[in-house]
């Protein structure tokens, strides 16, 4: 699948829910002392869970899998445009601040960026 977000660096393969086997597209970007984390949702090419229903989950095993320290670690959502009528499958990133507890995550909080927040933090 090519997304409109076109600098996926891998295809990531992540544990999801109920132990299914998941995939989502990954860019890492070190940047000063933060560390980017894009993960891309693959739609259809994906045979399990979602970024989105992962953010528990998946944050904790990139960072498991690239030795990336969590506190370092600015973690995205990009939701890829899937050239559809209906206005939910246009490109979207969202910042997700992780609450982060005891090595667990709950309660992340969303905040949708705009396309200079986005370029501002990756170029």
């Amino acid at each position: 699948m090519k997304t409109s977000f076109d600098n996926i660096d891998k295809i990531f393969t992540f544990e999801g829910l109920w132990g299914i086997e998941s995939k989502c597209g990954l860019k890492i970007i070190h940047k000063n002392d933060k560390i980017i984390v894009i993960v891309s949702e693959l739609y259809l090419e994906n045979p399990g869970t979602s970024v989105t229903q992962a953010v528990n989950i998946l944050p904790l095993q990139i960072a498991e899998h690239f030795q990336i320290p969590l506190e370092k670690m600015t973690y995205i959502e990009h939701n890829p445009d899937m050239h559809s009528k209906l206005s939910f499958y246009d490109e979207e990133f969202f910042l997700v601040t992780l609450n982060i507890k005891d090595g667990q995550i709950s309660n992340s909080i969303y905040r949708q960026l705009n396309s200079e927040e986005i370029k501002t933090l990756i170029l």
